[in-house]
C-alpha cells in the first residue's frame, strides 16, 4: 500500500519504485538461470553436489 501511494505523490518515489522492482527482478531470473544451469549441465540441485568430494575440512 505504501509503494502505490509513493508511485502516485512522489516523482522521486516512482523512479525509486522502479529501481527497486528492477533489481529484484533481475537477482529472481539470475537465481533461476543459475538453477536451470546447474540442472542443465551437472544434472544437480545444489552447488554442493557439484563440488569436489576430497576437500580439506
Amino acid at each position: 500500500m505504501l509503494a502505490l501511494q509513493l508511485y502516485g505523490i512522489n516523482p522521486l518515489g516512482e523512479l525509486v519504485l522502479a529501481v527497486v522492482v528492477s533489481i529484484v527482478l533481475v537477482a529472481i531470473g539470475t537465481y533461476v538461470g543459475v538453477l536451470m544451469a546447474l540442472q542443465s549441465f551437472f544434472g544437480e540441485s545444489s552447488w554442493e553436489d557439484v563440488t569436489p568430494v576430497n576437500r580439506n575440512e
